[in-house]
């Protein structure tokens, strides 16, 4: 079954790297969509909470957590990226001293899916980030594997559009999530 069917028929399994303010809304939506999601995070300390059924960012009510399960697993094993269709990097890019991001997180990331990487995933970058980043740095990487970006697998951004605590707007709310990314994924296959 290709990609988009799998998307379509809400049997592609999400991963989402980075459970931070960012990646944790993202993949209670998808859970709430129907999707089965893997959510990937180097903090042991997040996903024993997450596994209790227990959130530690401030926003985010326990009760969301524990709705997610059985469709949500939380999870520090990495080579779990290879059985995911899709996987969303939600990474940090803090600015430096000199305001600029630093931009190790991504690349960082990016090169832990290129070593799980296989045919027919989607791979998008949801971080804040400069123009090329995606298209250019991340795409160079993952085609270091011998895969190719738009033949092999597909490669996308989905700017970030996270306001934690804005009562007025939600991960659900905001003009845009799941409806921008699944259709990036339809259009690249």
């Amino acid at each position: 079954m290709n990609l988009r069917k799998k998307i379509q028929t809400k049997e592609a399994h999400i991963g989402v790297i980075g459970l931070g303010y960012v990646g944790l809304p993202l993949v209670i939506e998808f859970c709430k969509a129907g999707f089965h999601v893997t959510g990937f995070d180097i903090d042991e300390k997040k996903i024993s909470s997450l596994g209790k059924g227990k959130s530690y960012i401030k926003h985010i009510e326990d009760s969301l957590i524990s709705q997610c399960f059985p469709l949500f697993i939380p999870n520090t094993d990495f080579a779990k990226l290879s059985e995911m269709d899709c996987i969303i990097l939600c990474v940090p890019t803090p600015l430096n001293k000199n305001r600029e991001p630093d931009m190790s997180y991504v690349f960082n990331t990016t090169r832990t899916v290129a070593q799980y990487l296989r045919r027919d995933q989607l791979i998008v970058l949801e971080s804040t980030t400069y123009p090329g980043t995606t298209d250019e740095d991340m795409k160079a990487i993952l085609e270091e594997t011998g895969l190719k970006a738009g033949d092999d697998f597909s490669l996308a951004y989905s700017p970030e559009r996270e306001d934690p605590n804005n009562k007025d707007f939600s991960t659900s709310t905001i003009p845009r999530l799941l409806e921008d990314i699944l259709k990036s994924a339809l259009k690249l296959q």
